[in-house]
């Protein structure tokens, strides 16, 4: 692993959080959803939402795309080198809940 401790720092520290933990598991369960959305379902405001997004993106855990309006988000390749894989398929696990509850309500 090439980071620096600084960077690790920066990117363990963004996860520490329960929000951002919940937005990390939700894109690990569903690709390419729009920043409203995941706020949405995960009942967040607005200004929360992009509170704990910015960190993430600090940190190098997320990045945006525009698509058309709405700005669409995915995870980096840096969580891949930062979290085993059973500790991302337990995240993604917790994230298909947010993702089956959207579904039902529907």
């Amino acid at each position: 692993m090439d980071r620096e401790l600084g960077e690790l720092a920066e990117a363990f520290a963004a996860l520490g959080s329960a929000e951002r933990l919940r937005i990390v598991s939700y894109l690990l369960a569903r690709r390419g959803p729009h920043c409203g959305e995941i706020a949405r379902t995960l009942g967040m405001s607005s200004s929360a939402f992009s509170y704990h997004l910015r960190t993430l993106e600090d940190a190098g855990l997320v990045a945006r795309r525009r698509d058309g309006r709405m700005h669409c988000l995915a995870l980096t390749p840096v969580l891949r080198e930062l979290l085993a894989p059973t500790v991302r398929k337990r995240l993604s696990e917790e994230g298909e809940q947010w993702t089956e509850s959207r579904k039902s309500a529907k």
